[in-house]
């Protein structure tokens, strides 16, 4: 993972946590009702809503190794978290049918929470650093992705993002890349040939189920090797992550 592979939306622990969490491999082309299934598949067990009604906005709903995470921190991440899976489903979470899916998304939100912020711990006792310049130099490149400063501030505005709120996901980025570069060696990940031809024929079987034409093994199989690559580099970082969260204190409030 380098520094430059910064996205605007579900920045590293958002995407390790939540869509890992919801389900496995996904089309792109899912329906909304196969999204909902998806996502209740992909749920351990049904937890209940959290309780945090009587919470204010500067109440305390984790202490996280001594830094609190308020009702207004986690009810923001909570919508982006919301906005990040109805992209990537199809479906709509604020409709009534769906309803019942926003307890499990509510306690991978909690999850994603508590994983970011003893990354961001973890990073900072070992004493790793972040300056403005590669913050701004890693915005720069954004404004560039999205073809100018108009179309930054639009995709800013359409995440519900502020500038402010982008800088600390870039710094924290930045921090985590330091981490897992230090940590774990995803630059030396090995995929086998036998992977690789697992997956090709499972693939191969998928798309004659579907009618379509399969290419051969030889045309796709760099596409395979680097998917899988990223699969195990996932389940590192998921299990680092893991680790990290069953040493911590961490006290709830809900």
């Amino acid at each position: 993972m380098t520094k430059k592979k910064i996205l605007l939306i579900g920045i590293v622990v958002l995407s390790i946590f939540i869509l890992a969490a919801c389900s496995g491999n996904d089309d792109d082309e899912s329906t909304e009702e196969n999204g909902s299934e998806e996502l209740e598949q992909g749920a351990i067990e049904e937890p209940e809503a959290m309780d945090i009604e009587d919470l204010q906005e500067d109440d305390a709903i984790l202490i996280i190794n001594g830094e609190e995470v308020t009702r207004g921190e986690f009810d923001a991440q909570f919508e982006k978290t919301k906005q990040m899976v109805s992209q990537q489903y199809g479906i709509d979470l604020d409709s009534e049918e769906n309803a019942m899916l926003l307890p499990e998304l509510q306690h991978q939100t909690i999850e994603n929470i508590i994983g970011q912020r003893v990354l961001t711990q973890e990073a900072k006792t070992q004493g790793m650093e972040v300056t403005d310049e590669e913050v701004d130099e890693n915005i720069g490149m954004l404004v560039q992705q999205f073809g100018g400063e108009e179309g930054f501030k639009e995709a800013l505005e359409a995440d519900n993002l502020t500038e402010e709120d982008l800088e600390q996901l870039v710094y924290e980025e930045l921090l985590i890349s330091q981490l897992f570069e230090t940590e774990l060696n995803l630059d030396g990940i090995e995929v086998s040939e036998e992977e690789i031809e697992e997956f090709y024929a499972q693939y191969e079987m998928t798309m004659e189920q579907q009618g379509e034409e399969v290419p051969p093994l030889e045309e796709i199989e760099e596409q395979i090797t680097l998917q899988l690559q990223q699969q195990k580099a996932q389940e590192e970082q998921q299990t680092y992550v893991a680790a990290l969260m069953d040493q911590s204190e961490i006290e709830r409030f809900y």
